[in-house]
């Protein structure tokens, strides 16, 4: 019988990298893990790709010959939904954050080892196959998440969410009218590997506030508990 976890990593990622040596480590470890993959060397192949065969999950090297990791996110993302984790070895706080805010769901810093990055792909993956509760919808006045549907309407306007950006939403709206703490945030939506990573979270809010909001400088919908974390007004 195929084991919970065999049947959650039988998914299919891209792995975008160009470093021979590095891509048969991911490989190695990925196939390991039981995930089926499509490894590509460069940025316009992995766009290509994306657009004639379906992909799970994106894993991507933000250091690639032919352009930028971070045009490569923003081109995804004007696309596609596709969950996807930037790599790389580059530990500034500006990129990561960058990354992020282009759309990566999450990202990696190298060297990493194979439980951490195992563990986060996995933690991503369930944000995808969130499963519906017996509430059939949450509301918070304009703003409507249809649980079954995994679909989220703002003034019947539909919003196109990310994983993560969904799972916020369904936290903040669990728990309208009470201060969600940063690291309860965390530990709900990515797992807790991730407790302390606030630089994650806080570009996430950033851009979830980009879309439910008119001015986002003045959110009404997600509101910061200055020191503690965040609250949706019930």
């Amino acid at each position: 019988m195929m084991s919970a976890a065999t049947a959650e990593s039988s998914r299919r990622i891209m792995i975008v990298e160009d470093d021979e040596t590095t891509a048969e480590m991911l490989t190695e470890i990925l196939q390991t893990s039981g995930y089926q993959l499509v490894i590509v060397d460069s940025g316009q192949h992995a766009l290509s790709t994306l657009e004639s065969e379906d992909t799970d999950l994106v894993l991507l090297d933000m250091n690639l010959p032919d352009m930028s990791g971070l045009e490569v996110v923003r081109q995804v993302r004007t696309a596609s939904l596709t969950p996807l984790i930037a790599l790389s070895g580059l530990t500034r706080e500006g990129d990561k954050v960058a990354a992020l805010e282009m759309g990566a769901d999450d990202y990696v810093d190298k060297p990493f080892s194979p439980e951490e990055l195992i563990a986060r792909i996995n933690a991503l993956l369930r944000r995808v196959g969130w499963a519906p509760s017996m509430e059939p919808k949450l509301r918070i006045r304009q703003l409507e998440l249809d649980l079954a549907r995994r679909q989220a309407h703002l003034n019947t306007r539909k919003l196109h969410l990310t994983p993560v950006e969904y799972g916020i939403l369904v936290t903040l709206m669990r728990n309208a009218g009470k201060v969600v703490s940063h690291d309860e945030l965390l530990r709900s939506v990515w797992g807790t590997n991730y407790e302390g990573d606030y630089s994650v979270l806080r570009v996430n809010i950033s851009r979830l506030r980009q879309k439910l909001e008119d001015k986002p400088r003045f959110p009404t919908y997600i509101v910061t508990a200055p020191g503690q974390g965040y609250y949706m007004p019930a």
